[in-house]
């Protein structure tokens, strides 16, 4: 058992993202007019570069840009005035405005007319605004519709509205029931209708919907329209995981304490930096590299509460298994696979704190095997 549990398995690790092409062509040779076979990239044609993984999903997307409705106070509200929700304020605010009123003084020409202006609350006056102006990115693609799609998804992921109103009275007048309204036989029944149900007014018929989401995608590429459609990374192509360390000096007391900041590195942004020669993790918003660049399989030691180090306590041997945005999970080196499954590591099968308690990321030191078995520290 002593001998059984003092090995710790370690994985060759071997992550190809990128390499160069190693295809041959043939072609005539000009000075002696045979055929030669040549390797491409040769002779001052450009490097062919092979992508060894899934560079992202089947599904492309289009960036949209939605428009919604905010509280905001009067103030911000009449920086843009053609904004404003309600017609009838948005158009006496304007004329207020032409006539030289100030904020101050328009708000005192609703506080005299509160009897015409009661339903006005100058703290929250409700505005448009477009999500390109935010941080919030958002896109979308053409779905066929299926019983999936009820009222609350109806109202929060069509982007256009008046499919939306034609889809939401065709589910009310099917007892709001979404697997009777969008059955087949819903289906042909909403579009033998929809004149109907879009107040009188001809229609195309509808079977399929564009519908967003909030998500941060990438670019196809750079050229032509590719830049206009977007892509997901696929699944298991997040290999590096990037732990930053900045330093914080106490100011009452001048000690420095450092914190650790957390990244996943995209496959896009990783393939773009292999090709250039550059590590797979950039650095930081402050310019800071890396301290640990983690990838599946890595092994790492769990320090105690004190900080210390001791390679010969077994049972503080973890080994990262994937990561996403700014998590990152692991399991005990010492184990295979869960003997019952979501139950003794959680429902992931792996977990982000160790099994006393410390959070992996937050202390963690990579280590390596040499193979002969000797544990050490991993330098940076």
């Amino acid at each position: 058992y002593e001998a059984l549990y003092n090995i710790v398995v370690s994985f060759k690790q071997n992550l190809r993202v990128i390499n160069k092409t190693n295809n041959y062509y043939t072609k005539y040779d000009l000075a002696t007019g045979k055929k030669v076979v040549c390797k491409q990239g040769c002779e001052g044609q450009p490097t062919n570069w092979a992508i060894r993984k899934s560079m992202h999903k089947d599904t492309v997307f289009g960036e949209v840009n939605l428009k919604r409705i905010k509280p905001v106070s009067f103030n911000e509200a009449i920086k843009h005035p053609d904004r404003i929700v309600k017609k009838d304020f948005k158009k006496k605010v304007i004329e207020l405005l032409d006539r030289g009123f100030d904020a101050k003084k328009i708000k005192k020409y609703i506080e005299e007319n509160k009897d015409v202006w009661s339903d006005i609350n100058l703290s929250k006056v409700d505005v448009y605004y477009f999500t390109k102006d935010t941080n919030d990115r958002y896109f979308a693609t053409r779905k066929p519709l299926d019983i999936s799609f009820d009222k609350k998804k109806i109202e929060s992921s069509v982007t256009d509205t008046g499919i939306c109103k034609i889809l939401l009275k065709h589910l009310e007048n099917c007892n709001s029931d979404p697997e009777l309204a969008f059955s087949e036989d819903g289906i042909d029944e909403m579009n033998r209708n929809i004149s109907k149900l879009n107040d009188g007014k001809p229609h195309q018929p509808i079977y399929k919907v564009r519908v967003y989401e909030k998500a941060d995608k990438f670019a196809v590429g750079h050229v032509g329209n590719k830049s206009s459609k977007f892509v997901e990374a696929d699944k298991g192509t997040n290999l590096y995981f990037a732990i930053y360390e900045n330093e914080l000096v106490n100011e009452e007391t001048g000690a420095i304490a450092k914190k650790r900041t957390f990244a996943t590195i995209p496959l896009n942004v990783v393939m773009d930096r292999l090709k250039q020669g550059l590590s797979p993790a950039p650095a930081d918003e402050f310019g800071n590299s890396p301290k640990y660049v983690l990838s599946p399989n890595d092994l790492v030691y769990v320090p105690s509460d004190g900080g210390e180090i001791n390679l010969a306590d077994r049972s503080r041997i973890y080994k990262m298994v994937s990561c996403t945005k700014n998590q990152i999970f692991f399991v005990p080196a010492n184990i295979a696979s869960p003997i019952v499954s979501a139950v003794e590591m959680g429902s992931l099968n792996k977990e982000e704190r160790a099994w006393t308690n410390e959070m992996i990321k937050e202390v963690c030191v990579p280590i390596k095997i040499n193979r002969l078995g000797n544990i050490s520290i991993k330098e940076k």
